[in-house]
């Protein structure tokens, strides 16, 4: 198969380009970046720039995955505008420019949970009410209209992918690489945000590509949402505990209580969609953040 990634330079992209690469599918990847850390057919594509559609309209593609973006939540509540530029107006761009030159493509776009905001129930479902709590979630869920408008009027075949909280090697931000950070720079006690009762859904990065090749494979393609999680509840205590466990440090943490606007309180996703395509999962939250500590502790200066 013939594969784009955008975002192909990311975290989630890199590791979508590694994946397609070892199945020895045709890939190709567009991000902001002068020259690729891998070798595949890459793309310097800026923003407003006429290179996107130039692109659609050179190369037929079998599937199309938008790992593109803006990820970060503190980041959308001080610049909005930009983040709204990054996560919404980029989208329409690409399905336009794939209207225009290759309709028929199959094209998955990575959303976020963030769209459900504070659940009233647990697990989500991908039919529950979205209240997105930052304008982060809320642009998310502006980019999944949009994909739904172009199955729905244009007949693109189109799936949204909601990811929860993945990590893995090669992410540099949120809470692992923000209590790797801290537990370096403190002498004793680390302190984090919340009162570690706060709880989330981990998925590692290998499963969430395998989970999306399995959309992009079976999924209906009518503009459905699937959950990527792994259908576990943990909370922020334990997950850091058993990160402090696999990093071998000695220091201990605390909580603040101190809340971040834009976060919320407690995650577990219904995965029974997923599921019904074929995905199980492989990695559990300590063996995979024991790769992870690995490559931290290895790699990261």
């Amino acid at each position: 198969m013939n594969i784009l990634v955008l975002g192909s330079e990311g975290f989630i992209g890199s590791h979508c380009i590694s994946y397609f690469l070892k199945k020895g599918d045709r890939v190709y990847g567009i991000d902001l970046y002068e020259q690729p850390t891998q070798k595949y057919f890459y793309k310097k594509v800026s923003r407003l720039s006429p290179d996107l559609d130039e692109f659609f309209g050179e190369i037929k593609l079998d599937g199309v995955i938008n790992a593109a973006g803006s990820g970060n939540v503190p980041y959308s509540m001080s610049h909005p505008v930009l983040d709204f530029e990054a996560n919404s107006l980029d989208t329409i761009r690409v399905l336009d420019a794939m209207r225009k030159h290759q309709p028929q493509c199959k094209y998955v776009h990575l959303s976020s949970a963030a769209v459900y905001g504070n659940p009233t129930m647990l697990p989500i479902k991908e039919n529950d009410a979205t209240h997105p709590l930052s304008p982060y979630g809320w642009h998310k869920l502006m980019a999944e209209q949009i994909c739904k408008e172009y199955t729905s009027v244009f007949g693109m075949p189109t799936a949204i992918a909601r990811p929860f909280s993945v990590f893995g090697p090669g992410l540099k931000k949120q809470l692992f690489w923000d209590v790797f950070q801290k537990q370096k720079e403190s002498n004793e006690l680390v302190s984090l945000f919340g009162t570690g009762n706060e709880s989330r859904d981990y998925i590692y990065i290998s499963d969430l590509v395998c989970a999306l090749d399995y959309i992009l494979q079976k999924g209906e393609m009518i503009g459905e949402m699937y959950n990527l999680a792994s259908g576990e509840e943990t909370t922020i205590k334990e997950a850091t505990s058993i990160f402090f466990e696999e990093l071998k440090s000695s220091k201990s943490f605390q909580f603040t209580g101190e809340t971040r606007a834009g976060d919320p309180l407690n995650w577990r996703a219904d995965i029974s969609k997923l599921t019904k395509l074929g995905y199980k999962r492989e990695v559990g939250l300590q063996d995979g953040l024991r790769k992870l500590s690995g490559w931290l502790l290895n790699s990261v200066v």
